[in-house]
C-alpha cells in the first residue's frame, strides 16, 4: 500500500513539474495544459501555471 501511495505522489509531482518546466517550451503541450490542467492546478496554486501563461503572453483574470 505504501508503494502505491509513493507512486501516486511521484506521478502527481511529475505532472506539476512538467507544467512548470516542459510545457511552456512545447506549444502543443502548453495548449493542452492551459486548457485542461491549469483550471485544476490553479486551485492548488496559481504559480504552477504561471510559466505557461507567461510563455503565451496571457495572465489570469
Amino acid at each position: 500500500m505504501r508503494s502505491l501511495l509513493i507512486l501516486l505522489v511521484l506521478i502527481a509531482g511529475g505532472f506539476v513539474l512538467t507544467a512548470m518546466y516542459v510545457a511552456p517550451k512545447q506549444p502543443e503541450l502548453r495548449g493542452w495544459y492551459e486548457t485542461n490542467a491549469c483550471p485544476h492546478l490553479d486551485k492548488i496554486s496559481p504559480q504552477i501555471c504561471e510559466p505557461i501563461r507567461a510563455a503565451r503572453g496571457t495572465q489570469p483574470i
